[in-house]
């Protein structure tokens, strides 16, 4: 190979692992350098067993890749061939795959000739307990596999770290949206336009279940009635067309409330190809009082005049305040008239919203 196209080839590689480009920009430049037709990546959970990653370039049947995703990734020979493969071994279609299983089953016969491939010749990126990932070129005749690998032998570390690389850059970021976005009341995940789960913090997790009308089973959201169900459809089709944050809620026990907030998730938090959403889960829950500090500083009330609302947002009565803080009815109500003016209120029940902003 030319070495000016193998430096174009890893730098390429190096920036998908940086997460500067795609893997589109790779394979076109990998697929040039060999004179393949086309070349594909893909890339399986193997926890959910499903497509994650994706990507393809010159494809001669446009919808070849959908229909690849849709109808025929259970029927990839090359996939059980690539469970039993490690990290960095080549796969030759041609080789590993008798002629005659090759031609019989519908991969061939239904996907493959349509696309007047005959031959694919894969690299495995990934084998681990989570992904299998590989990137492959394919022919229209029957390529030579021996002189194919020896030409891409320089290359194969430099693809195999574009992956680990673009792994490690997406981790990095999920840690720190986590440090960022959980706590006991809030929470984040990232799911496809199928509600399929890609990533899920601890704290989404906890908020996710009991009571909750949106729990999360077997790999996916799943809302316990059907009104929720077409509510969210509906938020994610939005979310993905119009490119603005949808935002829902959900019963999570009584007086417990998930605030759910939808939007497209950015670049640097995709893994893969695939388009995805981000996912913020909020608790709100009327058992959460404001606290008396927090008062204090926002609205500029006195210690007592800040416990005062704190308890009325609790759902006390005057009344019982005078009767819990032992003071007089009069005192009370000096302080709520103080109270009144200093938050700009004329009724009790705009002093208790105000609060509970706070909460």
């Amino acid at each position: 190979m030319d070495i000016c196209v193998e430096r174009e080839v890893r730098e390429a590689a190096e920036a998908v692992g940086a997460g500067t480009a795609d893997w589109d920009a790779l394979l076109g430049t990998w697929r040039r350098a060999v004179g393949a037709e086309c070349a594909t990546f893909l890339a399986w959970d193997k926890t959910a067993g499903e497509l994650q990653g994706y990507a393809a370039v010159d494809l001669l049947i446009p919808a070849g890749l959908a229909a690849y995703v849709s109808h025929f990734q259970s029927m990839d020979p090359m996939l059980p061939i690539g469970l039993q493969r490690p990290r960095g071994a080549w796969v030759d279609s041609g080789a590993d795959i008798a002629t005659k299983v090759w031609r019989a089953g519908p991969y061939y016969a239904d996907l493959m000739r349509p696309l007047r491939i005959e031959h694919t010749f894969t690299l495995s990126l990934a084998n681990d307990a989570q992904h299998i990932a590989s990137v492959s070129l394919h022919f229209d005749h029957q390529a030579d596999g021996a002189r194919l690998a020896q030409e891409l032998e320089p290359l194969r570390e430099s693809l195999i770290a574009a992956f680990r690389a673009r792994v490690r850059a997406a981790q990095a970021e999920w840690h720190r949206l986590d440090l960022l976005l959980s706590s006991d009341t809030e929470g984040w995940l990232l799911i496809d336009p199928a509600l399929r789960v890609r990533h899920v913090g601890e704290a989404a997790s906890r908020l996710l279940c009991g009571d909750a009308a949106l729990h999360l089973a077997d790999g996916r959201l799943q809302p316990r009635h059907a009104l929720l169900a077409c509510c969210l459809t509906q938020a994610v089709a939005r979310a993905q067309a119009e490119r603005t944050p949808q935002t829902l809620h959900c019963a999570a026990g009584w007086g417990r409330v998930l605030r759910l907030a939808l939007t497209p998730a950015p670049e640097h938090l995709r893994l893969f190809h695939a388009p995805l959403l981000l996912l913020r889960v909020q608790l709100l829950d009327a058992a959460r009082l404001p606290e008396v500090d927090a008062l204090r500083s926002v609205y500029g009330l006195t210690a007592a005049e800040a416990r005062l609302v704190r308890e009325l947002v609790a759902g006390h009565s005057t009344d019982d305040c005078a009767c819990l803080f032992a003071v007089s009815r009069n005192t009370l109500r000096n302080q709520l008239a103080s109270v009144f003016r200093k938050m700009n209120c004329a009724r009790q029940s705009e002093v208790v919203r105000l609060a509970a902003l706070l909460s």
